[in-house]
């Protein structure tokens, strides 16, 4: 993934990959955010069925048609930012391979809860395979986050 711009296929193909793998989970809603180069490709909606939900994760999307990790790992290190940057929510990027259409995600903002406590982590960028059960785990993280986060809100 060279660090000049993608060609349009690119961009559009790991887009659909990513918008298909995400929708596979019920209850997932994606809105397309690329309108403009801010960062965010999809602003996903994890919904337990009622009509709007205000449990969002953000996606940025790389497409790629190197089979070699090294190659895109490269060009996505710019993404990961320290602790203290201003995400206020959980933040993954996907890396698709157009050519294999295999895909990678990384945590750039990773939910988790600690000590019935929401927090934001900031990882360094460990990639794993992104396919149906990681979506699972992504999803199950947001809505474990979101069910905690309330608490904190909330005076005592």
């Amino acid at each position: 993934m060279p660090n000049e711009k993608q060609p349009w296929f690119v961009i559009d193909r790991s887009e659909a990959l990513a918008g298909l793998l995400l929708t596979s989970r019920e209850g997932v809603r994606v809105r397309s955010e690329n309108k403009k180069d801010d960062g965010v490709d999809f602003l996903v909606e994890v919904s337990d069925g009622e009509p709007v939900s205000s449990r969002l994760f953000w996606v940025q999307v790389k497409g790629t048609t190197s089979p070699n990790p090294d190659d895109w790992k490269q060009n996505v290190k710019q993404l990961f930012r320290p602790k203290g940057s201003s995400i206020y929510l959980p933040v993954c990027v996907f890396v698709v391979n157009v050519r294999d259409n295999r895909a990678y995600y990384a945590w750039l903002a990773e939910p988790t809860v600690e000590d019935k406590r929401a927090t934001l982590r900031f990882p360094a960028g460990e990639f794993k395979e992104l396919d149906r059960p990681a979506v699972d785990t992504i999803v199950n993280r947001v809505r474990a986050w979101y069910d905690v986060l309330p608490q904190q809100l909330t005076p005592a």
